[in-house]
């Protein structure tokens, strides 16, 4: 009886050694963490108040020092503030110097939250969010 005790609290020290062991090598692989630009993303929508429809969303991209960010590429992802809403998704497009425009049809009042998927010159991915509160009604 006394050896199988021992037995036993050999093999939970020893699978705890090889639990610790992989959470090391798991940790090693994973890459470095690249460091991101500081990169501003501010937006504009028309009409205002928004409604349900057609709007139109101003992107401005800039850097730190507040310059433009030209070239890069930009989507958009929408979601309604609750669950079990089918997300929306459109394209933007560069309308002059760090800024980009989006048409979007809002399909149901109430809160927005949008996702910016930015793709920099240089193949650097960045995410931004912001929300529209209070879309009104049609």
């Amino acid at each position: 009886m006394q050896l199988c005790a021992e037995a036993r609290a050999v093999a939970g020290s020893s699978c705890l050694i090889a639990l610790c062991l992989c959470l090391l090598v798991v940790q090693g692989c994973r890459p470095a963490r690249e460091t991101l630009p500081a990169l501003k993303l501010t937006h504009e929508v028309s009409p205002q108040p928004p409604r349900v429809g057609h709007v139109r969303v101003t992107l401005k991209l800039t850097d730190s020092s507040g310059k433009p960010i030209t070239r890069a590429g930009l989507s958009i992802e929408g979601y309604m503030s609750h669950p079990g809403m089918k997300p929306i998704a459109a394209s933007v497009a560069e309308s002059e110097p760090g800024s980009y425009v989006s048409e979007i049809d809002l399909a149901m009042a109430g809160d927005w939250v949008f996702i910016v998927h930015i793709q920099l010159p240089g193949q650097v991915s960045v995410d931004r969010q912001f929300e529209i509160k209070g879309v009104l009604p049609a």
